[in-house]
């Protein structure tokens, strides 16, 4: 069993283990099931009331996942049973966002989690508590049901149509350039990373909670937001039909809905919640405390492995597995494989097998839900992929004595070393590669140029090569920062626009001029260490050296950038003549993506790097040939001039 702690746990605290049982299960039906975590109290009797907790929608679900494990586990704490969960489409459960009748198909997932919480815990009666579309979303699902004795509406949305306005300004807000969209995207509206279908905005935009036919409960609690105006009316509207409402605006949302490396968990929600559970909450009528296994935890192994259709055209079939990689059940990953390989006996002499680290501190289904997408179409084609959450991200649990949700943490080492094991001694691989994307590329590279048992790294857009305690998440090095500027300026010097600001006074000439002359003392420094490391002078934080280090190993080394992502130039500057001499000897490979942003939060820019990658892994590992040129300009991805990229460097095998 899994311990979780019911203290709130924020960077800079330490964790401390308590009596509380997290146990992961897929549940629903065997041709689309879901994903979800069921935390039980133990060392009291069951509650008759449980839990079901609603995520919110696409990037907000991700932000606010560390706070739901928390509300989970202080209910459990509380002695309520409680279940989190992926809807159909989202997550770790089947599905995506381009599926039909999704409104539908979500609602239908909150009937599935009652059903398989009352079923695993016994317990009688509910309590949906809902995030922004999640709390919609248990409003509906609670008014069709007899059993649902509370909600729980956490900022809630009360009218859809407002809300689809609200992600239109959003996603205008991000100022992402959008590329050519092909005649098949033209009813797709992207909101940071997740698609909505014009037949889901148009089923959304029918929705208005106060015209449900009856109150979702008897005992509604409203928690508003403190900075915006609240659901006043509509709790006015369910008090009208004889529901008993408290609605309070509480401080917290905004902290939680930071990206997840920023996100807080809200205290004051949290502790507000569960002492308003505990007081509709009783033991179930004969039950026991049981200390040793809390009720139904048998079931759940039963149910920690699935099977999904193939995902890659004439793929196979595959299998999903939750899984714990260690005896104390710290490390957690999905493992996703073909149907037709045992895991213990590869079915063919080169068994691959791709390990996918956390991108910051987004949990394991990855930016955007990226990986999940990834790892099912390269189970599909015959490999085994685990998408794993490094100590103290996600659904793993902090190594004892570290802290939770530390993005470079530095037990990141020890947990690719595990995990590759993991892979090589339980899953049969016999040649493992570790992908990641920004802190997730550095783990990968330290973890091969410090003797992990890796064949081939593939690093996304990495943003530092070099961590020191102290530095900023979102722009570690100086360097890089002066770099972005730089490179900004270089962009907006080609437009006309800019240079009519320039003339009317409209742009800070001593700021640009400031800007490229530190990048020019950067471009120095880096020439004069470059010098140096070919005269063997030792040099401290040296990417030249480690490159050559994991050369010397013969790693495949392959870089993705997109196209205005400062890591590019960051690589050159620090890996020095190194780099251009490893693309000679076919050791190192970049692959430029146009049109992306830092995390490929559009649809097309996703479909890029998706088939960068499948050429890079789902082909043999012949080395790639190199442009004449050698220019990274040449090494572009589908979508430019260039032919698609050739397969990714690495040990040939036979």
């Amino acid at each position: 069993m899994t311990e979780r702690s019911f203290e709130l746990l924020e960077p800079g605290e330490h964790v401390h283990r308590g009596a509380l049982v997290a146990e992961p299960l897929f549940f629903g039906p065997d041709e689309r099931p879901l994903f979800g975590w069921v935390h039980q109290p133990i060392h009291r009797a069951p509650a008759s009331l449980g839990l079901i907790l609603c995520n919110p929608f696409g990037y907000e679900a991700i932000c606010a996942h560390r706070s739901l494990s928390h509300f989970a586990a202080a209910a459990a704490a509380a002695g309520v049973p409680a279940l989190r969960f992926d809807y159909d489409g989202t997550g770790d459960s089947a599905g995506c966002d381009l599926d039909a009748d999704r409104l539908s198909a979500w609602i239908a997932s909150i009937h599935e989690a009652a059903e398989t919480l009352r079923r695993e815990t016994r317990c009688e009666r509910f309590c949906l508590l809902g995030i922004r579309l999640g709390a919609t979303l248990a409003a509906i699902a609670a008014s069709r049901r007899a059993d649902v004795e509370a909600l729980i509406a956490i900022a809630p949305v009360v009218r859809a149509k407002g809300y689809l306005r609200e992600l239109r300004a959003l996603q205008m807000a991000t100022g992402l350039a959008p590329p050519p969209a092909p005649p098949s995207a033209v009813d797709l509206l992207e909101v940071t990373g997740f698609v909505l279908t014009a037949a889901t905005r148009a089923a959304l935009a029918e929705v208005d909670l106060s015209e449900l036919a009856r109150a979702p409960a008897a005992q509604i609690l409203i928690l508003d937001r403190d900075d915006l105006p609240g659901s006043e009316q509509w709790a006015a509207r369910l008090e009208a039909t004889g529901a008993k409402v408290e609605r309070l605006p509480v401080p917290g949302y905004v902290e939680m809905m930071l990206d997840p490396h920023a996100s807080i968990v809200p205290e004051q929600m949290l502790r507000k919640t569960t002492a308003w559970l505990a007081e509709r909450a009783g033991p179930v009528s004969g039950a026991k405390a049981d200390p040793g296994r809390p009720s139904g935890h048998a079931s759940f192994v039963a149910r920690r492995s699935i099977h999904l259709p193939s995902v890659a055209g004439a793929g196979v079939p595959i299998t999903e597995t939750a899984e714990f990689l260690d005896p104390e059940r710290t490390l957690f990953g999905i493992l996703s494989a073909p149907q037709s390989t045992s895991a213990a006996r590869p079915t063919r002499p080169a068994q691959r097998g791709i390990l996918m680290l956390n991108a910051g501190s987004t949990h394991h289904i990855g930016p955007n839900r990226l990986y999940v997408a990834l790892a099912r179409r390269w189970a599909s084609l015959g490999h085994i992929v685990l998408r794993l959450d490094i100590s103290g991200i996600g659904d793993s649990l902090p190594r004892p004595g570290e802290l939770e949700n530390v993005v470079y943490t530095p037990c990141a080492g020890a947990d690719i070393a595990q995990a590759v094991r993991y892979l090589r001694e339980r899953a049969g691989v016999t040649e493992c590669h570790a992908l990641g994307l920004c802190s997730g590329a550095y783990h990968a590279f330290k973890a091969a140029v410090n003797g992990a048992s890796l064949d081939a790294v593939v690093m996304i857009n990495p943003l530092t090569f070099f961590w020191k305690k102290g530095m900023s998440l979102d722009a570690p090095m100086p360097d890089q920062r002066v770099i972005a500027e730089a490179k900004r300026y270089q962009r907006t010097g080609l437009r006309a626009q800019s240079w009519l600001k320039l003339l009317r006074g409209r742009v800070d000439v001593r700021d640009v001029a400031h800007v490229m002359l530190r990048r020019m003392g950067f471009l120095v420094k880096h020439y004069c260490r470059d010098l140096a490391r070919h005269l063997h002078y030792p040099l401290s934080d040296d990417l030249g050296r480690e490159l050559a280090a994991a050369a010397v190993r013969r790693i495949g080394m392959l870089f993705v950038f997109a196209a205005h992502d400062p890591g590019i130039e960051l690589l050159h500057l620090q890996g020095g003549s190194r780099v251009g001499t490893l693309r000679r000897r076919r050791q190192l490979d970049i692959r430029i993506i146009d049109w992306a942003d830092h995390t490929f939060t559009a649809l097309q820019a996703r479909e890029q790097l998706v088939s960068v990658l499948a050429g890079a892994l789902d082909g043999e590992y012949a080395h790639p040939p190199l442009p004449a040129s050698g220019s990274d300009a040449a090494v572009r991805a589908p979508g430019s001039d260039a032919p698609v990229p050739p397969t990714m460097p690495g040990r040939r095998h036979t």
